[in-house]
């Protein structure tokens, strides 16, 4: 079990001085508790020769009960509220923290003399990893307090040199209130902060408001190595935190997680806590200090309970608050911050009806007429027309513009779930989902004559398309320049997708496949006004129609965004070998098929 906790638990192989830290803490404010006005102090001995560090603090230390009920049983802590004061005193509580010890050091030796009695004795405990110890009584009379001694295994003496250990200890205890000081060599220097300086770096409340967000901006440049846009104090008395939030300035991947530098109690917890606060908040990364949350073990996250949902939810709303204030406030800022993060504010909107109504006009959405928002969207149309995917917008998206019809591309995160909703909230605007084959519907169909006429072209196209499960059409649309529109709906979709995967399963799971594939059939109309068709029609060599076909059918596919099957790559450079062949031939053969 030691094994298993000192070496898979921690992340960080320097963690024991964090953990080291925090025991030297905790027991000064358990002192406190004692002594009220007691000042506590912790002292870091680093030995070059030996290989070695002291941890010296001058807390409450231990009696010989307490180290043999807490030194020697994983799990158990003094630091629960059963015997010193309340739990949410203290930064550590789950009894483990020695054992990160174990990572650099076979054994840790601890000196302790306890402040709760005035004739205590000093004593020492060796702790061995394999779960053996001792205790013995120190002839020499110490004040009260505790020092642990770490000897550095062989792998782990880089971590013991001035450079590494003095940055551990900045890392993990800048901003503890006791100080803290590293000898080495007799010479004596201050790791944390002193007095007189703000309880927290980032805290700019002894400057006049109008230089608060600088200094908070350049504070957390420096800490974060990140260009940041803005600076938003956090505060929740759920969870006791305070801090502050910064506004990347980059665009942040929606499906990531932003993780947060946190201090418990002024320790550093973690630089890559990733629950702290709501989902959607992935465009800031927090600086904060909490006192009433609950870490994990690890230290990397807290405990997801009923206090931490309230905390995230009181946090998320110093961040809407912010936001809202910018929508009312500050136009021009509000704009260059959704140019960042308009993935975001989307994802809000969904939750929140309120923030839903303040922005969802302004939004950039992308129609078949370019970039927009949807109040420019919806001056231009009395309805909403939009796609639910990218394929879908693609494939329609030029011939709806050639007959005026202004369609909203719905395959980008969260469009498509904002815009059912703007028709929820806002139902005297009809919000319309549409698909390819609705757009086709609406081509202009030949005249029977005209049909007829056309017969053996429509028979030769139908012989190329049909083994890939689609209909030849002759039709009338705009733009005239557009030989061919392929027309899918989300059956024809589907089992175009199944075929491909058919191409690469083995015998069992094409069986399944073969199941579940709908029949469907997609169309490709021929664009009668187009000149090149028209020519095709009237075209005498079979060979060469038919190669034309197939050329087009594949371009269409290619134009939608449509994934190319085995086949279908196969049909394209027959095609063009044929049209190529046909080429060379000057005015290639004579066969007819009318």
């Amino acid at each position: 079990l030691i094994d298993l906790l000192s070496h898979h638990l921690y992340t960080r192989p320097d963690v024991f001085v964090r953990e080291l830290l925090q025991n030297a803490t905790d027991a000064i404010q358990a002192r406190k508790q004692i002594t009220h006005d007691h000042v506590g102090s912790v002292t870091l001995e680093l030995d070059d020769d030996m290989h070695a560090v002291t941890f010296i603090d001058n807390g409450v230390g231990l009696s010989e009960a307490e180290m043999h009920r807490f030194l020697a049983v994983i799990g158990e802590s003094s630091k629960r509220g059963d015997l010193l004061g309340q739990a949410q005193d203290f930064i550590g509580q789950f009894g483990i923290g020695l054992l990160a010890c174990f990572i650099v050091a076979e054994q840790i030796e601890l000196v302790s003399r306890s402040a709760t009695s005035a004739d205590a004795p000093t004593l020492r405990w060796r702790g061995r990893p394999d779960g053996t110890y001792d205790i013995d009584q120190v002839q020499a009379r110490t004040a009260p307090g505790t020092s642990v001694r770490l000897v550095a295994k062989a792998e782990a003496r880089h971590l013991f040199r001035l450079e590494a250990l003095r940055a551990a200890a900045q890392y993990y205890g800048a901003i503890l209130p006791s100080p803290i000081h590293l000898v080495h060599q007799g010479q004596r220097q201050r790791i944390n902060s002193n007095d007189r300086s703000p309880a927290f770096p980032w805290d700019a409340t002894h400057l006049p408001a109008a230089m608060q967000s600088g200094f908070q901006l350049d504070y957390g440049r420096q800490s974060l190595n990140a260009q940041l846009f803005d600076a938003i104090p956090l505060f929740s008395a759920t969870g006791g935190v305070e801090g502050v939030a910064y506004v990347l300035e980059r665009t942040a991947i929606h499906t990531s997680k932003s993780q947060h530098r946190v201090y418990l109690k002024r320790m550093l917890l973690s630089d890559g806590v990733e629950n702290l606060l709501p989902p959607w908040a992935f465009f800031v990364q927090c600086i904060v200090n909490c006192t009433e949350l609950r870490p994990t073990a690890a230290r990397n996250a807290f405990y997801q309970d009923d206090k931490l949902r309230q905390t995230q939810e009181e946090l998320g709303a110093c961040l809407r608050a912010y936001l809202i204030n910018l929508a009312k406030n500050d136009q021009a800022r509000l704009q260059k911050l959704m140019s960042y993060h308009h993935l975001a504010l989307k994802a809000l909107a969904l939750e929140d009806d309120e923030f839903f109504k303040l922005f969802i006009n302004w939004f950039p959405l992308e129609t078949n007429f370019g970039q927009s928002n949807l109040a420019a969207y919806l001056e231009r149309n009395q309805r909403i027309l939009c796609t639910t995917g990218v394929d879908e917008f693609r494939q329609i998206a030029q011939i709806a513009a050639a007959q005026g019809i202004d369609v909203i591309n719905g395959g980008y995160a969260y469009d498509a779930e904002l815009l059912a909703r703007y028709g929820e909230i806002y139902p005297l605007t009809p919000v319309r989902f549409i698909q390819p084959s609705d757009i086709g519907h609406q081509l202009q169909s030949l005249s029977a004559e005209q049909e007829a006429r056309h017969q053996g072209f429509l028979k030769l196209a139908q012989g190329v398309l049909e083994p890939f499960g689609c209909l030849a059409k002759l039709k009338s649309f705009e733009p005239l320049d557009l030989p061919t529109l392929y027309i899918s709906n989300r059956d024809a979709t589907l089992s175009r997708r199944i075929a491909a995967s058919e191409e690469v399963a083995d015998d069992l799971w094409k069986d399944v496949l073969t199941q579940i594939k709908p029949v469907a059939n997609s169309e490709l109309c021929f664009n009668y006004g187009n000149s090149l068709v028209r020519r095709l029609l009237q075209h005498p060599d079979a060979s060469l129609v038919q190669r034309v076909v197939q050329i087009l059918y594949v371009q269409s596919l290619l134009m939608g965004h449509h994934q190319l099957s085995s086949r279908e790559l196969a049909l394209m450079s027959d095609g063009l070998a044929g049209l190529l062949e046909w080429s060379l031939m000057g005015t290639g053969g004579s066969t007819t098929w009318h």
